[in-house]
């Protein structure tokens, strides 16, 4: 029974409770709950969906009329929002250049848009918006939701609730993910768990697939009729495509009656922060999320720091064993002196088995090249993986045929200018970690230190409110440096160094290693 389905997960998280890997936290069984009631709502909806199943053929899709959808005018109103937008940001950049000018009055003028009204969608002045959280996020009047929908039938439609948790690293979020996911399994619901970077990047490639009108609809209600429940850990948008595409898919879903909980490190206001055209793609999103979600924020109990999990289990193992921290996992160089630990722990992972190069199969007919493998072991260095031209498909193929890799070379992160090298450092850590592939690295500096470089820099340079107009301004005065375009990836970046260090200091555990 459905009742027993939430009880079961209540038990499931009291037991993980008793075994010390998760708080008695009156928030997270706050959370347990609403989770409990989003499975008992995905059993209800699998039960009715199966009693009609003879009955469900692709005319019984779901095809919205999204404003986000194709159509001239559709593309007229964005290409006019967009160019609004855009004229607004460059009238402002110049003020502020010509601000910092010898001589010139008012300073730097702050952030940007700061004592000047920035132009809305609808043409107004900012400032003369009704300031409800709704409409600041793009709602539409009258009877019609963000996405062109009817309210009535977006409601009659909806069947679930779905759930979102945010909250900084380490909380949990992840372990009450699967605990949900295991029990959803147990009631015997079609279920798929996925870190969404990967189910993304499988989404563009269905995508592209896809030869018919409206290919993003198609794959959604694919989708839809393949599963009942879907887990994503570590939500985030952090490009253009993603940002034009998820609206559509994730309202056929909700509407289909897809469960979807998610995990996420960004709160929905947040995501995408400084994006390009973000005005135009997320504030719909945003809305549709929220009546769609149950929106869950993960930390300590009020003015408390939130628990680090992972942090607590490196700190308990390592008290415990007398050592420090990830001995023989995390190497640190000492002008040489580390060369002897990692041919040992080299050999360790080779075992009896001989070291040669292997050709690996890569997405979209591409291949990777591995120098030095040995069974399901290999070793990389950080060049060849996060300083050149590498993405999640070629580290989705090194977890995929290898159980442990060292990795050898990784650099203190000093600037903003090594964004490039630190997105693919925490793309690979985030595989490998989903993956649970062992990790041997090899360090320039200890993890403490790792990326206090970069964010230095984001402290000194005024903090993340500030890089988008950073960035803006290397544009315009043709620096190297960072583009309007890339300021979505760069925030999310940022952020993702606390999780990247969250996760490093667990997988050189003894626990993530057994």
């Amino acid at each position: 029974a459905a009742g027993a389905d939430a009880e079961a997960l209540a038990g499931a998280y009291a037991r993980r409770v008793a075994d010390g890997k998760l708080e008695d936290s009156t928030l997270q069984k706050r959370v347990v709950q609403f989770l409990g009631t989003a499975l008992e709502q995905a059993r209800t909806t699998s039960a009715t969906a199966a009693a009609g199943e003879a009955s469900i053929r692709i005319a019984d899709w779901i095809w919205p009329a999204s404003k986000m959808g194709s159509g001239g005018a559709v593309a007229e109103e964005d290409r006019r929002r967009v160019a609004q937008y855009t004229a607004w940001l460059a009238a402002e950049n110049a003020r502020r250049v010509s601000q910092q000018r010898p001589g010139a009055a008012g300073g730097s003028g702050g952030a940007v848009g700061s004592g000047r009204v920035r132009p809305t969608a609808e043409g107004q002045d900012e400032g003369s918006q009704v300031s409800s959280a709704a409409q600041a996020e793009g709602a539409v009047e009258g009877s019609v939701s963000p996405l062109g929908l009817d309210e009535k039938e977006v409601r009659r439609q909806r069947r679930t609730q779905s759930v979102y948790m945010h909250g900084t690293v380490g909380t949990g979020k992840t372990m009450l993910l699967d605990l949900f996911c295991e029990q959803a399994r147990s009631a015997e619901l079609r279920v798929q768990r996925r870190h969404f970077y990967e189910f993304v990047l499988e989404l563009h490639v269905r995508i592209h697939a896809t030869q018919q009108e409206r290919p993003i609809e198609v794959v959604a209600n694919t989708l839809a009729d393949e599963v009942d429940v879907l887990c994503f850990d570590e939500f985030q948008i952090t490009d253009i495509q993603d940002a034009a595409i998820l609206p559509r898919f994730f309202e056929v879903l909700f509407l289909r009656g897809v469960a979807i909980v998610m995990t996420s490190n960004t709160p929905p206001q947040l995501l995408y922060a400084g994006g390009l055209n973000r005005h135009v793609h997320l504030p719909p999103f945003v809305n549709l999320m929220a009546e769609n979600c149950t929106v869950l924020g993960l930390g300590g109990p009020r003015g408390s720091e939130p628990v680090d999990y992972r942090r607590r289990a490196e700190e308990t193992e390592a008290r415990e064993e007398g050592l420090g921290a990830g001995v023989g996992r995390y190497v640190v160089a000492r002008g040489g002196e580390e060369v002897a630990e990692l041919e040992a722990a080299w050999s360790s992972l080779c075992g009896d088995s001989s070291v040669a190069p292997r050709s690996l199969a890569v997405s979209m007919g591409r291949s990777f090249l591995v120098e030095k493998a040995a069974g399901r072991a290999c070793r990389v260095t950080f060049q060849q993986l996060c300083d050149s031209e590498r993405g999640e498909a070629d580290y989705l193929a090194l977890a995929q045929h290898f159980d442990a890799v060292l990795l050898d070379g990784v650099p203190k992160y000093t600037s903003l200018e090594d964004v490039d090298t630190l997105r693919r450092f925490v793309k690979l850590l985030d595989v490998l970690y989903d993956r649970r592939v062992r990790l041997v690295l090899s360090a320039a500096v200890p993890l403490d230190e790792l990326f206090a470089g970069i964010r230095s820099d984001i402290k000194s340079g005024g903090g993340t409110d500030d890089l988008a107009w950073r960035a803006a301004q290397y544009s315009s005065d043709g620096k190297a440096g960072l583009a309007p375009s890339a300021v979505g990836t760069l925030l999310e970046a940022v952020r993702a160094t606390e999780r990247a260090e969250s996760r490093l200091r667990e997988m050189r555990t003894r626990r993530y290693w057994q």
